[in-house]
């Protein structure tokens, strides 16, 4: 019997409810088939993730392939996954450092150039510790739409999505 860690009471299992996983960074994504434990006692509660970066691979290749602007939490989502400060994200996409930071911090809109390079340095850098193919004969929107104020689209992700092995590439043409 698992106990609760804020109150030692007992943890309920919650498993038809899906997650909504902010601890990436985003808001707007949630998971499905995970399980979840609940106190019983003071209502603290918490999900049981496995193979966190398969699941983080899978929200970046969610982010990638949309067809709306890059918002300023993806920006942050895909360069935190590269590992990369954000002077040295500026660097690479040949920005000033402050203009980069605008694009992060909701003071800028990224161009539709950049916003390409940044969706390409990520297919082509993110790393994958499961052996999965990241990209194959990837092709990117032909013009990305500019987004609307608090247009949002929910990224729902199903455990199965992440979990069970696949020889299919991350990226491919359903990434068009």
């Amino acid at each position: 019997m698992k106990t609760c860690w804020n109150c030692g009471g007992k943890l309920q299992v919650v498993k038809d409810k899906p997650y909504h996983y902010m601890e990436c960074g985003l808001d707007n994504v949630y998971l499905y088939g995970i399980t979840q434990y609940q106190c019983t006692g003071c209502g603290e509660g918490g999900p049981e993730i496995p193979k966190v970066e398969e699941l983080h691979l899978l929200i970046g290749r969610n982010i990638v392939c949309q067809e709306e602007q890059l918002a300023e939490p993806e920006i942050r989502f895909l360069r935190k996954e590269l590992g990369l400060k954000s002077k040295e994200m500026a660097e690479l996409l040949s920005v000033a450092p402050e203009t980069y930071s605008k694009w992060e911090n909701s003071r800028g809109n990224i161009s539709r150039v950049h916003d390409t390079q940044l969706r390409l340095l990520y297919v082509l850098n993110a790393e994958d510790t499961a052996g999965k193919v990241l990209h194959e004969g990837i092709r990117f929107a032909r013009s990305i739409v500019p987004r609307k104020a608090k247009d949002k689209k929910k990224i729902e992700i199903s455990a199965n999505e992440w979990l069970m092995p696949s020889k299919e590439p991350l990226f491919s043409e359903a990434c068009i």
